[in-house]
């Protein structure tokens, strides 16, 4: 068995397992994919590779899910995000991703607290508070590929849950994504010789969202919330010790 046969199909139980628990958890398959292929690649060159990743897995979900839309988030998120996406990437070379990431598990963490002793269940952020939320995430987001710790709990606390908030994650991410991938690819963050793996890993989700799908369905919306939240914690505990 090839190193190349090896490294395509350890990228591939990765992508499967990222789509799984993304399909479950409603997020993190980006992070998931950020956080195990660190080992095997260069995070500048990892990047734009889970963008593309997370955009596949998101056209697939939103496929399997797009009746629970939630449209009032999802459009909200995407107009104020947007210009968030394009004021990260304008800084990508100044703002240190590591500092940001820092601080960003500091406030993941709080939230996470909060949210678990449900001081925010009657605290449903408005249209502005949204919007601003978003735009922050956009930002995160263009610079370390983790705008999901700040999208997530924006939804939660709009009251999405299991399928709702899938398919409203997902929808969000393929209008959102490829204009990362675009800025991505004309920076030269792309390496050509790595479609491969963006390939494998898209044949990979399939199978994730697959299974995801089958137990999300078996999921009640208080343990969905408490995987959620979960995720969250360990996001952020591995952004401060790493």
């Amino acid at each position: 068995m090839s190193h190349e046969f090896q490294l395509h199909l350890i990228f591939f139980l990765v992508g499967a397992f990222a789509s799984f628990f993304s399909t479950v958890a409603g997020f993190g398959g980006g992070i998931v994919l950020l956080a195990l292929g660190a080992f095997l690649f260069d995070i500048k060159e990892l990047i734009p590779i889970a963008a593309i990743f997370f955009w596949a897995l998101s056209l697939v979900q939103f496929g399997s899910f797009r009746k629970e839309l939630d449209r009032e988030t999802a459009g909200i998120y995407i107009v104020s995000a947007l210009p968030g996406v394009l004021l990260g990437m304008a800084v990508f070379y100044v703002v240190p991703g590591e500092t940001i990431k820092m601080a960003l598990a500091v406030v993941v963490l709080a939230y996470s607290a909060g949210a678990w002793l449900g001081w925010f269940d009657k605290r449903r952020p408005g249209r502005w508070a949204s919007g601003g939320i978003s735009l922050g995430a956009g930002f995160i987001d263009s610079i370390t590929g983790s705008g999901g710790v700040i999208q997530a709990p924006l939804f939660l606390a709009r009251g999405l849950r299991k399928e709702a908030f899938v398919a409203t994650f997902a929808f969000t991410s393929v209008v959102v994504s490829p204009v990362k991938i675009g800025i991505y690819w004309g920076m030269g963050f792309f390496e050509p010789g790595n479609l491969s793996f963006v390939l494998v890993l898209a044949v990979s989700s399939i199978l994730g969202v697959r299974l995801g799908k089958v137990i999300l369905r078996r999921v009640s919306p208080e343990t969905f919330k408490r995987v959620a939240l979960l995720f969250l914690v360990l996001v952020a505990v591995r952004m401060l010790v790493l």
